[in-house]
């Protein structure tokens, strides 16, 4: 999940690239592919936090002294 600070963060890009002097198809390119990015993010931290859930299956058992 995403905290409310990088949201704050996100919009103000939005911002910038509402704001650039752009024709309308480099804008439409340079939000999709922000988009895409975010995406691409989000996965991997999703599998990220996936693996380290599961990390202790993984562990070989040890006996405690």
């Amino acid at each position: 999940m995403r905290k409310s600070n990088e949201r704050a963060f996100d919009s103000a890009i939005y911002a910038r690239i509402s704001g650039a002097r752009m024709n309308e198809s480099d804008r439409h390119i340079a939000l999709s592919t922000l988009r895409t990015a975010e995406l691409i993010v989000d996965a991997i931290v999703w599998v990220q936090e996936k693996v380290a859930a599961l990390g202790h299956f993984f562990l070989k058992p040890s006996l405690k002294h």
